[in-house]
């Protein structure tokens, strides 16, 4: 009895110690390393340890950062002994909040029973909007989620009209335009909307925001007077969530005060993603104590486009005097050939906290550089590569664009191989440029049918008028409609541009899709009336046409028109369906946005060129000494760089179909930082040796906007930079492409005066 008595004792006790977080010989970090099997380094341990003022916490790729904040908070509860209810720890995503919930049971569910709520700053924001409307006695009603086509189309009268989001932009857009919105232009202004918001613009800054969607500025505020007028309720999206969270905090100093008191301890994990409203409700909420512990990465900030502002990281220690910033460097991910060329490059960026990422992990395969011919071998190539891998690493294909995935897809899918797509958009297959080219197909077949071509008359040279569409409309002959019309009194410019238009599209019947494209956009002269649009509309001709190169390239090998008809279908399905290969395939296709946070043993980044990394806007913007986007794109980079663990590939090539285009000039910064074996030595260096003209332009100085004098050509400006060749703009010679190496080793270009420091 007195044994079995002092052995309840002896558990007892351990239990106690236990839940006290560990014996009194042990200090806090061997105890977490005991039960946890995570060791810090010094760095993570001083990060744990600052608890009390605000904290800034620069995390590089791979250095720990979640793991560290969750030791952080279990060493405020263990340690500090604050109850789970003081602290607040944000996050931007669900699947972030999710991801740190997750990590931090798998921790200390077996330490604590405390449960510590991860949230995004918009779940907490709605909360605090909607304990103010019941304050107020006011009802609401949200606005935004999924909503089908059928709902979409609904006229603005009726008893059941939507009040939906898209529904009501979409009706505004017509009541101010005079022409129903595309799916492009719906995308645009909402991301907008979404962007002046989370900035916090208003009155005349709202012209400085580029929208290529007509208008836009009028629809937007009256959108903004609608919801708070159209009904008894008031009416909120997303972003609502967060403006008048900021402006009740501002407001009610009850409601500030309640949270103030009740959060003693706040966390925010990846804050470079954060708008500027996110940050100011943050800065709010953590006055007066200031323990505030930011976790975010500057480097890593890509989400401007849509209210990101990596500037507020930057001026941290200015919001907060007594600020501490620490910054953790080791890559945990990487190898040492990764590591080096990534942290090098990011130093193309002048706006940024300066940070020497390294690691201790071994050296792996040396970043390989692949120049093809064409696009068309670049997806060759990565084809043929993950074929040969037989599935044994984790792969990702890393791309700017969804649009990039589509061709790629296809390519695998042929190939037999599966795979998971992490950002699933199907749009594409609904996009108006691909059913103007099914409705071609169609039309090729009956000629007869006045339904479509009432869609597509506007789009190739027959130059059929809406009168004439109405002509036929009456008729309903049921003959061709080319028949029709030249039995009609049309003008004399008809007269050989209908039996033309009638042969082709008899033609087209007959060919194999791929050039039925081609003759479509070429000899019916779609591309010209996509032009003619883009002029007239503002839209993305760039992105337009390379949804008609996308669909060519589908169309190769498939023989008919109804094959590429069927296969359009499969690849959509394929897509869709993806989503349920993610714990099945080891190969990932997504974009560089969402790869982030992610890591994988291969990466391939494709469609290195200029004009999509880094966009054509970027380059522009650029010239024009506007540095926020270029910055932003070489982040974007740096975050696809660092996705892999041992292989990286970065993928580039000299034509897309019959047009000429250059490497990247990140591709081309990359190559100068790593040094392939057999290239030659610095061109720099030749150049100090045997050339003693300081005003030379040197290699690192290349650079696009740049002004220059060429020995030959004179002034001029550097439009284009990438591989071997530079485009220079001369102000009397026009436009040459010049090979750099002979440019700087026969001392050909010389900086102009203001440019030398």
């Amino acid at each position: 009895m007195e044994e079995g008595f002092c052995a309840f004792f002896h558990l007892f006790f351990f239990a106690i110690n236990t839940i006290k977080g560990r014996s009194a010989a042990m200090d806090f970090f061997e105890w977490v390393g005991k039960h946890t099997g995570v060791q810090l380094n010094d760095v993570q341990k001083q990060a744990v340890l600052h608890t009390e003022g605000p904290l800034l916490l620069l995390a590089s790729p791979g250095s720990g950062k979640t793991t560290t904040l969750n030791m952080k908070i279990g060493y405020l509860l263990l340690e500090k002994k604050v109850s789970a209810e003081r602290i607040m720890a944000i996050t931007f995503s669900k699947a972030s909040a999710q991801d740190m919930s997750d990590r931090f049971d798998h921790f200390f569910s077996n330490l604590t029973n405390d449960q510590v709520h991860f949230s995004t700053i918009h779940s907490f924001a709605f909360k605090v909007v909607r304990e103010w409307l019941r304050k107020n006695r006011l009802d609401f009603q949200l606005i935004e989620g999924n909503i089908s086509d059928e709902e979409l189309k609904k006229g603005w009268d009726g008893p059941d009209i939507p009040l939906h989001k898209k529904f009501i932009l979409k009706k505004l857009y017509e009541d101010t335009n005079g022409a129903q919105i595309s799916d492009d232009d719906m995308d645009e202004l909402m991301t907008y909307i979404s962007f002046v918001k989370n900035r916090m613009l208003q009155g005349k800054v709202l012209e400085r925001v580029r929208c290529n969607v007509k208008n836009a500025i009028e629809i937007f505020r009256a959108y903004e007077r609608f919801k708070k007028k159209h009904t008894n309720r008031l009416l909120l999206d997303f972003d609502d969530m967060l403006t008048y969270c900021h402006q009740i905090l501002v407001d009610d100093q009850d409601i500030l005060s309640k949270y103030q008191q009740q959060f003693e301890y706040i966390l925010t994990d990846e804050s470079q993603d954060n708008s500027v409203v996110q940050h100011e409700i943050v800065e709010l909420l953590a006055q007066p104590q200031n323990n505030l512990c930011i976790v975010a990465d500057d480097d890593q900030s890509i989400f401007m486009w849509r209210g990101s502002d990596v500037t507020k990281l930057l001026q941290f220690e200015k919001t907060y005097r007594e600020a501490t910033v620490m910054t953790m460097s080791q890559n945990y991910r990487s190898s040492q050939e990764i590591v080096k060329a990534s942290n090098q490059f990011i130093k193309r960026n002048q706006n940024r906290y300066p940070k020497e990422m390294f690691t201790n992990n071994p050296s792996a395969q040396p970043i390989e550089i692949k120049s093809m011919r064409n696009y068309e071998d670049q997806l060759q190539y990565v084809t043929e590569e993950i074929r040969k891998s037989g599935g044994t690493e984790e792969v990702a294909v890393l791309y700017r664009n969804n649009a990039s995935a589509v061709p790629l897809a296809d390519k695998l899918d042929k190939a037999g191989i599966d795979f998971y797509m992490k950002d699933i958009d199907a749009k594409f297959f609904k996009h108006w440029i691909v059913e103007d080219m099914l409705n071609f197909m169609r039309f090729s077949y009956n000629k007869s049918r006045v339904d479509i071509l009432e869609r597509i008359h506007t789009k190739f040279n027959a130059y059929i008028s809406k009168q004439q569409i109405a002509l036929l409309k009456k008729k309903n002959s049921g003959t061709s409609v080319f028949e029709a019309l030249l039995e009609s009194d049309i003008p004399s410019y008809q007269q050989k541009a209908l039996p033309k238009a009638e042969k082709l599209f008899k033609d087209i019947n007959q060919m194999e899709p791929d050039k039925a494209i081609r003759t479509i956009r070429e000899k019916l002269g779609y591309d010209r009336a996509i032009t003619k649009m883009c002029e007239k509309f503002g839209f993305n001709a760039e992105h337009l046409f390379g949804i008609l190169d996308t669909l060519e390239k589908i169309a190769e090998g498939l023989g008919t028109l109804k094959g590429f008809a069927d296969r359009l279908k499969e690849l959509e399905n394929l897509i869709q369906t993806s989503k349920f290969n993610k714990n099945k395939s080891p190969l990932t296709l997504t974009t560089f946005h969402s790869a982030k946070g992610l890591e994988y043993d291969k990466v391939y980044m494709i469609d290195l060129i200029n004009g999509v990394v880094p966009s054509k806007d970027d380059m522009d913007r650029y010239r024009n000494k506007e540095y926020g986007p270029i910055e932003e794109a070489v982040r974007l980079f740096y975050v696809g760089m660092t996705r892999a663990r041992t292989n990286l590939e970065l993928l580039t090539y000299n034509y897309k179909g019959n047009e000429r285009v250059t490497e990247s000039m990140f591709v081309t910064n990359v190559k100068k930082i790593i040094k392939p074996a057999g290239e030659k030595s610095s061109t720099k260096n030749h150049i100090r040796a045997d050339l003693s003209d300081e005003n030379l332009l040197q290699l690192d100085e290349i650079e696009l906007g740049r002004e220059i004098i060429h020995r030959k050509f004179g002034p001029g400006v550097i439009k284009e930079y990438g591989g071997d060749q530079i485009g220079i703009q001369f102000d009397e010679a026009g436009y040459k492409e010049l090979l750099v190496e002979v440019c700087i080793s026969n001392g050909l270009l010389r900086n102009k005066e203001e440019n030398v420091k």
